[in-house]
């Protein structure tokens, strides 16, 4: 049993005898909070054009910004652009279809009491909007192939949750990979669509499930353990991480955000969080740990492992407390929900943070993603130096 888990890291961490680091990019969930991490990219496709991520992987709304750069077959900086162009678009109309607050309450009563009712929000604006920006045919993401065969993208990663199996299920397009097993996760070679964006972004109960094959799925957080790991395997030798998930201080943890018993927003806003964003916090310290531990033995001993780089990039904001700001201004189902929850009784809605799909909102998260990217310029420098052997990351 030792013998073989030191085989499976050894896959694992092993990189051959690779000249150049293979770079990843990791974008991890958020809902609207992943406008963030386009303000991110945007920074760094201007003052590092030359930089190439050969391994994209995204998971839940960050699924939908790892697909469009892949599929993009742009240069870097162009690619960036045309990112930043659809999420600038980007209204509530084009992710659900806008209804009365009397037919949303209406589908939540449907799909209580009917089997064949899907999710409370019609999701096929979202579906068309993507296969336009993205130039899908059929639902295929066709650029995906020709930049693998052009050698400017090894691979693709886009995970969801199976809702049959209860597995997390990582969908793969690149060349020289093998597909791999661990427990409660599987990763399956195919060609990327849009299904797999639907529903790797499919908020459980608000956004419908999606058929693939046979069976359905669900967004890619709700039990990933490991976000870290689909670039790991698919060899990755250094990892940019972008979360959407604000570190607070210590004195920022302890300041409760209500007073009194916890109104609904709170206990959804946590059970999100957990869901979909800590996990990578909780990856990137063990990621770290084996870091250290591999740098402590020598390399001769090291039985073929190698250290992996990671730079996790997150918000200065609490972009969550950022979305109360523009509660005011909301209609139709998002209006009714916060209602229903009681968000005016917590200083941190961060429930409403992750549907909330206003222009005003994405666009001030983008400019909180170019100025923090322009404050790590330095670690960004240092992480994507070909060159260095190692760096504080």
């Amino acid at each position: 049993m030792v013998r073989g888990t030191i085989q499976k890291l050894r896959r694992l961490f092993s990189n051959g005898e690779k000249d150049q680091p293979e770079f990843a990019l990791a974008l991890s969930g958020g809902g609207a909070r992943a406008s963030y991490q386009v303000g991110v990219l945007k920074y760094i496709a201007r003052a590092f054009p030359e930089a190439n991520f050969g391994i994209l992987t995204g998971v839940s709304a960050g699924a939908i910004n790892a697909a469009h750069l892949a599929n993009d077959p742009n240069p870097f900086p162009t690619s960036i652009d045309n990112l930043v162009d659809s999420w600038s678009n980007l209204l509530s109309e084009n992710v659900y279809a806008t209804e009365s607050s009397l037919k949303f309450l209406w589908n939540i009563v449907r799909d209580v009491e009917e089997n064949d009712r899907h999710g409370w929000v019609d999701t096929s604006p979202l579906r068309a909007y993507l296969e336009e920006k993205l130039h899908a045919e059929d639902g295929r993401l066709t650029h995906i192939s020709e930049r693998i065969r052009q050698g400017s993208l090894k691979a693709a990663a886009i995970i969801t949750t199976s809702y049959s199996t209860g597995q997390t299920v990582v969908w793969v397009q690149g060349r020289d990979i093998e597909a791999w097993e661990r427990p409660n996760r599987v990763a399956i070679r195919t060609t990327l669509t849009v299904d797999h964006i639907m529903a790797s972004s499919s908020i459980p109960f608000l956004f419908p499930a999606v058929r693939i094959g046979e069976a359905w799925y669900g967004d890619g957080g709700i039990r990933l353990s490991a976000p870290l790991a689909p670039a790991i395997h698919l060899g990755a030798d250094r990892i940019l991480a972008v979360s959407t998930r604000y570190a607070r201080s210590r004195r920022e943890a302890d300041e409760p955000s209500v007073i009194g018993y916890p109104p609904t927003a709170q206990l959804i806003g946590i059970l999100m969080n957990a869901i979909f964003l800590d996990t990578l916090d909780q990856d990137a310290a063990m990621l770290e740990r084996v870091n250290r531990l591999l740098e402590d033995v020598p390399e001769r001993r090291r039985m073929g492992l190698r250290p992996i780089r990671l730079l996790l990039l997150r918000p200065s904001q609490d972009l969550g407390k950022l979305s109360g700001e523009y509660e005011h201004d909301l209609r139709g189902p998002l209006h009714l929900l916060a209602r229903a929850f009681s968000s005016d009784k917590t200083k941190s809605p961060d429930w409403l943070s992750m549907l909330l799909f206003d222009r005003a909102y994405t666009t001030r998260l983008m400019e909180i993603g170019y100025e923090d990217a322009a404050r790590q310029h330095d670690r960004i420098a240092a992480f994507l130096d070909r060159k260095a052997t190692s760096f504080a990351a």
